[in-house]
């Protein structure tokens, strides 16, 4: 049904939230988990069998890239859901992405109005990255980017109200809770940002005012209070740890992968960036119009997320190794800018702007008669209801294909609703099949498996003592994601062990066996895994 009068910017988000609930909620805990979401999980699941929430352990042996707070929430969701699983693992994920969509909706509409709020916050939730990898998966990073985020906009909020005092508590109070999350990042973010600020509002000396240091001891207070409870419990020395977080924070960096590939990656990154963060980023040609750059220079707020951008932006345009999801609190900054130019040069009747319309348009028509391939595409043509799916899926994208050619004023906002129904779309085709194929899928139950089979014995991963482990991978044997499910199916922790029970069970590689004397209990090959485990027991307690 044509619509005459374009639809209020309130319609449009009140939709959004209501398809966002099948866009990111439907089959969230179908696949299993991704290496950093095992890591994630069974560091929780351990915090959850042991009871030491201070202390995070993979297999039993400390953990130390990342501090906990982010296994807190986890564990939380975990408690919710009354036994550990990949649904409740990642719907923090969701959680905080909706919140942190009604913070860049705050923030950007108190300083340019609820159509630009809006719009922005829901741009962020469907841009490429985020609608088809961060959302379907229990990472940090999206909660981090908000509290990064957040602390962008509250320290640009009382340095407008000249509340210098507030602004460094907040500022180091959320640094505080970041830096619990996810370690010397935060840290990098806050000093580079602080500088940015105090800088470009001529008021540098005041970082030396005792209202800084005031609020810098409230950040030694949290963290150190952490780390008083941490160093009592645990016998090891802080250098070590610290030499692990600041190992996590540089070995992305031009000082493990030398100067070819750094060079190499300072052109391929805004490549890559443009790519990941599509179709939103085709707005970055409207900087490149004459003008632009003085029509965000002339504007407070603007400047102000220009500059952020500009400055933080550095640390990874310049490190090899940088996954986007590392840049996301860049990224409402980013589309702020862009969508700021394209109302504003729309008005002036931009050419480009147009351009731009026409491309969206097209890519609207083209994904619209896309949803008839899964009906000549294996195995998806086989799934019951898939010509019903595919028929629903063409006839809503095509309508709303529609109202976006009829509704010049509010194009943009018909291309957010076409994403999510395109979310909701995969849910329904692309998950399902990805699961039919999936190796993962085959060793998850594989783990189960073994978990019941073992479920009363003593067991444990076994780590020739003859073996050194590996500087950043430690001792592991197996996946984690392989030890988690183990895990979690016999509600008890499973530890690495170089001490031989000869009442336990053990999971071990081959070579590791190697001159001992064991009954193999039963060859495990988890297609996922290089190489076969056996679940063994030692006949005898002495090495070899």
């Amino acid at each position: 049904m044509h619509i005459r009068r374009p639809p209020s910017p309130n319609f449009f988000f009140i939709l959004a939230m209501v398809l966002a609930i099948p866009a990111f909620l439907m089959y969230l805990g179908l696949l299993p988990f991704i290496p950093d979401e095992a890591i994630r999980s069974l560091v929780s699941l351990e915090m959850m069998q042991t009871g030491d929430y201070f202390t995070p352990t993979l297999g039993g042996d400390l953990y130390i890239k990342k501090p906990p707070l982010y296994n807190w929430i986890i564990t939380g969701f975990f408690y919710v859901s009354g036994h550990p699983n990949e649904f409740f693992m990642r719907l923090p994920v969701i959680v905080f992405l909706l919140i942190y969509a009604f913070t860049i909706y705050h923030f950007v509409r108190k300083e340019l109005g609820d159509r630009m709020g809006i719009l922005t916050a829901l741009m962020f939730i469907t841009c490429g990255r985020v609608l088809f990898y961060e959302s379907e998966h229990g990472l940090i990073d999206i909660t981090f980017s908000w509290l990064t985020y957040l602390l962008f906009m509250l320290m640009y909020r009382f340095m407008k109200q000249k509340k210098y005092l507030t602004l460094f508590l907040t500022a180091y109070g959320i640094t505080a809770i970041s830096y619990l999350m996810k370690g010397l990042p935060s840290l990098v973010f806050l000093a580079i940002s602080l500088l940015v600020i105090f800088v470009a509002e001529k008021k540098f000396r005041l970082l030396f005012n005792w209202r800084h240091f005031l609020a810098m001891g409230l950040f030694v207070l949290i963290v150190g209070l952490y780390y008083l409870v941490y160093f009592n419990r645990n016998n090891i020395a802080p250098e070590s740890l610290f030499t692990a977080l600041m190992g996590e924070t540089t070995r992305r960096t031009v000082l493990r992968f030398g100067w070819e590939r750094t060079v190499k990656h300072l052109v391929t990154f805004p490549l890559e960036m443009f790519y990941h963060f599509l179709p939103w980023t085709i707005l970055a040609a409207l900087l490149f119009v004459k003008g632009s750059l003085r029509k965000i220079r002339t504007h407070p707020f603007l400047w102000f997320n220009a500059l952020i951008i500009l400055f933080n932006v550095i640390v990874y345009w310049t490190s090899p190794e940088v996954h986007p999801r590392y840049i996301l609190m860049l990224i409402p900054p980013f589309f702020t800018l862009l969508l700021y130019l394209y109302f504003n040069l729309k008005d002036e009747g931009s050419i480009l702007c147009r351009w731009i319309e026409y491309i969206l348009g097209g890519v609207l028509i083209v994904l619209s008669l896309g949803m008839l391939l899964p009906l000549f595409i294996e195995p998806v043509r086989q799934f019951p209801l898939i010509g019903l799916t595919s028929i629903s899926l063409l006839l809503t994208l095509g309508l709303i294909a529609f109202n976006y050619w009829k509704q010049a004023a509010v194009r943009f906002f018909w291309v957010v609703i076409a994403l999510l129904v395109l979310r909701i779309g995969f849910n329904l085709i692309v998950l399902p099949a990805r699961y039919m194929e999936a190796k993962e899928v085959q060793s998850r139950d594989i783990a189960k498996g073994v978990g019941t089979q073992t479920r009363g014995t003593p067991l444990y991963v076994w780590w020739n003592p003859d073996r050194t482990p590996d500087p950043y991978y430690g001792r592991r044997r197996t996946e984690y994601a392989f030890m988690f499910y183990i895990s979690a199916e016999r509600r008890e922790q499973l530890r690495f062990s170089s001490e031989i029970d000869t009442r336990a069970l053990y999971i071990a590689r081959e070579e590791d066996l190697e001159g001992y004397d064991v009954d193999t209990i039963q060859q495990i090959t988890p297609p996922d895994h290089q190489g076969v485990l056996y679940l063994v027991s030692f006949r005898h307690a002495e090495e070899p």
